[in-house]
């Protein structure tokens, strides 16, 4: 049963992505895109990642907290139909690893301000904010507890091919 009326709803039946989702998963995956950019730049007087990050420990500690988002997200890039009913069940549940990497996103932030003995620091405080409402969104927006629940069917179209092919 669909919750939401069909200007919500793809080609495929399914739930459209809501842009908060992609959103979060940016935000949340900042340290592997300030990586690539680096690795795309190729320009060693231009260093990114040293100028996001003070210390190499703080940008190996924030990719491995990234980590945990990765799954989602490569289960989201594999959300289409036709796919394994196990990714189906998997994707039920992938709120929960964002939520999660959301906390121990802003945990981190909260001691990196620490360790700077709370001085402020327009940087941390823009990632605490964009991570602060990620984490909220995460938790209570009803649109994303049904566009989790979803998984695109077959299309139509294909199914009425076959339907044809058996007559």
């Amino acid at each position: 049963m669909k919750h939401y009326g069909p200007e919500y709803w793809d080609k495929h039946g399914a739930y459209r992505t809501p842009i908060g989702f992609t959103l979060a998963l940016v935000i949340l995956l900042r340290p592997y895109l300030i990586w690539a950019f680096a690795a795309i730049s190729r320009r060693p007087e231009l260093d990114l990642v040293a100028l996001v990050y003070r210390q190499k420990q703080d940008f190996f500690v924030a990719l491995a907290i990234a980590a945990i988002a990765i799954l989602p997200a490569t289960v989201y890039s594999l959300r289409r139909p036709g796919s394994s009913l196990r990714l189906k069940s998997l994707w039920r549940h992938m709120r929960w690893p964002l939520v999660l990497c959301a906390m121990l996103d802003l945990a981190w932030l909260i001691l990196q301000a620490s360790q700077q003995y709370y001085r402020f620091s327009l940087y941390i405080a823009v990632q605490a904010v964009a991570v602060a409402w990620i984490l909220l969104y995460l938790m209570r927006s009803r649109y994303l507890r049904v566009f989790f629940a979803d998984w695109p069917d077959e299309l139509e179209s294909k199914k009425s091919d076959e339907k044809g092919k058996d007559n």
